[in-house]
């Protein structure tokens, strides 16, 4: 009944040993390039809203707040830090708006305009109210936060640990806190010119803390700040709301060989330049290579090149080339990458404007 445990012991360490040397050639062989990409919006909004206000209308309207006061006092919960979160909520999203090529946004700073201050949808705003806003700050729609609250929950825990104290081993008291954050904030889209509240939606974000100290003030002390942690949730759930309804970049990484013959050594230094012409003519080159690993690496360099300059079609041409004819299996997930990419920029197409394609 031994042997065959220790059989299958040096089974798996061998297997794993091997799965290690081939990811560390594979590493060797190869190096990261990152650039940006431009990724649709979660929804397409209609293309004659070509600028947004921003609307904080989740403070409680007149006989709200003493209800409010009382959740606060009871959970803990600061009515102070879910008006100052609220707001940061509203930058985040203009932010993120403002960073990416779809709309202009402005924050519809001074408007006293109220909600439940609750996880509740107050009733929507009247289409007399849209279009009086809209004319001031001379935008096409609204994007309204009409509910904000944070939630939190603190506990106090101990346990016995052993440490050396004086040389000798000891067991003592650690205490811990932790403190956990989620904040709720609702969306509605406000279409002023076809009268019609085109999104609705909630964002939540987590956060939390963990802090470990001799005694339970110490521990408590190490917290971070409430509001603060408010503020960045809060500032964080405005940009997702911002990457729903607008086109955003994100940052990407491809790799590329940069070893099997001196074309593809050499070719390296361009690439650190982003001189990607001078790397195809050397990629071009291995690519008639007769040895197929060579062949297929360079046919995948050259499927780089090409999406770097914006060519998705002739990218998959060259990454279906390295794959079928050169039998480069890894080039499967670069492929599918790229099919992603031709999807999204077809979905692109109806999100933004004619002048920005």
């Amino acid at each position: 009944m031994g042997k065959p445990r220790k059989t299958s012991t040096m089974k798996t360490i061998t297997l794993l040993l091997l799965a290690v040397i081939a990811v560390s050639l594979y590493s060797c062989k190869t190096a990261t390039v990152y650039t940006n990409v431009l990724v649709p919006a979660q929804i397409t909004v209609p293309q004659h809203i070509q600028s947004v206000g921003v609307l904080n209308r989740s403070l409680p309207a007149k006989g709200e707040g003493w209800s409010n006061f009382l959740e606060g006092f009871i959970t803990g919960e600061s009515i102070a830090a879910d008006r100052e979160g609220s707001y940061n909520v509203c930058k985040g999203l203009a932010f993120k708006v403002n960073t990416n090529p779809r709309f202009k946004a402005q924050l519809m700073e001074g408007e006293d305009l109220r909600g439940t201050g609750t996880k509740e949808f107050p009733v929507p705003l009247s289409w007399a109210e849209v279009d009086a806003l809209c004319k001031k700050y001379n935008v096409d729609a609204i994007v309204s936060l009409e509910t904000f609250d944070s939630d939190i929950r603190r506990t106090s825990r101990s346990r016995q640990v052993e440490r050396a104290v004086n040389g000798e081993n000891v067991m003592v008291t650690e205490f811990m806190e932790d403190l956990n954050i989620r904040v709720n904030a609702g969306w509605r889209l406000y279409d002023n010119v076809n009268k019609k509240i085109i999104d609705q939606d909630v964002f939540y974000d987590d956060k939390g803390w963990n802090t470990v100290g001799n005694s339970p003030e110490d521990a408590f002390r190490k917290l971070p700040s409430k509001r603060n942690a408010i503020n960045d949730a809060g500032y964080f759930a405005g940009e997702m709301m911002g990457i729903r309804i607008s086109p955003n970049w994100v940052r990407v990484s491809r790799i590329y060989y940069k070893k099997g013959d001196d074309r593809l050594k050499s070719a390296k230094k361009f690439v650190k330049v982003n001189n990607w012409k001078e790397a195809v003519v050397l990629w071009s080159q291995s690519a008639k290579s007769p040895d197929p690993k060579i062949a297929g690496r360079a046919c995948h360099n050259m499927a780089l090149a090409a999406e770097m300059e914006g060519e998705l079609n002739i990218a998959l041409e060259w990454a279906n080339r390295a794959y079928k004819d050169h039998m480069l299996k890894k080039e499967r997930a670069y492929i599918n990458q790229l099919n992603i990419r031709l999807m999204e920029v077809e979905k692109l197409k109806e999100q933004l404007p004619e002048s920005g394609n």
